[in-house]
């Protein structure tokens, strides 16, 4: 096991590096040209040279990203365009608030989504089971965008009911209910897309599971529905929803950046957008960069929690 973690690592790493490079290559290949940013609108060309000079955006692109992983390899993500400030503090700012978001959604989307899978295949081809994947098919065929400003518009501007966007009141110190009342909208439209999609793999999984001989053993046994299901329904479904949780985070990524646009929420998404915008390329390779190790390190949680649920899992050696 030990040696097979090890193993995953390197190849992490390895896949690591493929994706900063391609993603170096492909934002500096991007149109536009950064040092606009630091020079008047009738700067000459000359000047923009100059401040392309002392940005080091003169140089060669491969010697630019050989740079760039040197830095990276020191802890240095570098200075932000946009902001003159280092990299790892602007990242940080907006950091807390997706991990927020992100957490908090996917907690409610299992909490909905795993019961309600359960249960619409205990109840299969009844109204419920159909009523549910009906709602889960929707949640998955909604576009974020589309939700979100059905959300804003009924709750926030029709009943005002709650904020429209932001973490928090602009002048306050933002305490615990009203970071509540920002999250609900952002949390139900991404929370809505993740659980629409694991009620149905839940589903289909405890039907599978449900005519197995095993289980057919313990109902004739006399065992109580409950027991059937929690002892031995669902500790044989792990294996296929933590496949799905793992899959689940590169998603919930993506639609960060489309649901903190929307809703305003000062995270990572809304960051990645302005960072475009102002081709802001140092910021934009830290957003790579944190994506990428979330989801690498999301894959190699998930192959220790296999074996953790099914302990016939066993990994070679060699």
């Amino acid at each position: 096991m030990n040696k097979y973690l090890v193993k995953r690592l390197m190849i992490g790493f390895l896949v690591l590096f493929f994706i900063t490079f391609l993603s170096y290559m492909i934002i500096n290949f991007a149109p536009g040209d950064p040092a606009t940013l630091y020079v008047s609108a009738d700067a000459t060309e000359e000047q923009i040279n100059q401040v392309r000079a002392s940005l080091g955006l003169d140089q060669p692109l491969l010697v630019r990203y050989g740079f760039w992983l040197k830095e990276l390899l020191r802890g240095n993500l570098g200075i932000s365009f946009a902001t003159r400030q280092p990299v790892m503090n602007v990242l940080m700012e907006r950091v807390g608030p997706t991990l927020i978001l992100m957490g908090t959604s996917l907690v409610v989307a299992y909490l909905i989504a795993i019961p309600l899978g359960i249960y619409s295949a205990v109840k299969q081809n009844t109204w419920v089971d159909y009523f549910i994947t009906g709602s889960s098919i929707m949640g998955v065929s909604i576009p974020n965008f589309f939700f979100g400003l059905f959300l804003i518009y009924i709750f926030a501007v029709q009943l005002k009911w709650l904020p429209t966007g932001g973490m928090q009141v602009l002048g306050s110190a933002g305490g615990f209910w009203e970071k509540v009342q920002h999250l609900i909208l952002p949390v139900t439209v991404i929370a809505s897309t993740i659980s629409a999609n694991m009620i149905r793999y839940v589903r289909s999984t405890m039907i599978d599971i449900f005519g197995e001989n095993y289980l057919r053993t313990a109902k004739a046994k006399g065992l109580k529905p409950s027991q059937i299901i929690f002892k031995h329904g669902i500790r044989n479904a792990l294996i296929p929803i933590i496949t799905i949780i793992a899959s689940d985070i590169p998603k919930l990524i993506g639609g960060a950046i489309v649901t903190e646009q929307i809703f305003q929420w000062p995270g990572l998404g809304a960051l990645t957008i302005t960072s475009i915008q102002s081709r802001d390329y140092n910021v934009l390779m830290a957003i790579t960069l944190f994506s990428a190790v979330a989801v690498l390190t999301a894959n190699v949680l998930m192959d220790v929690f296999y074996a953790v649920a099914d302990p016939r899992i066993r990994y070679r050696e060699g």
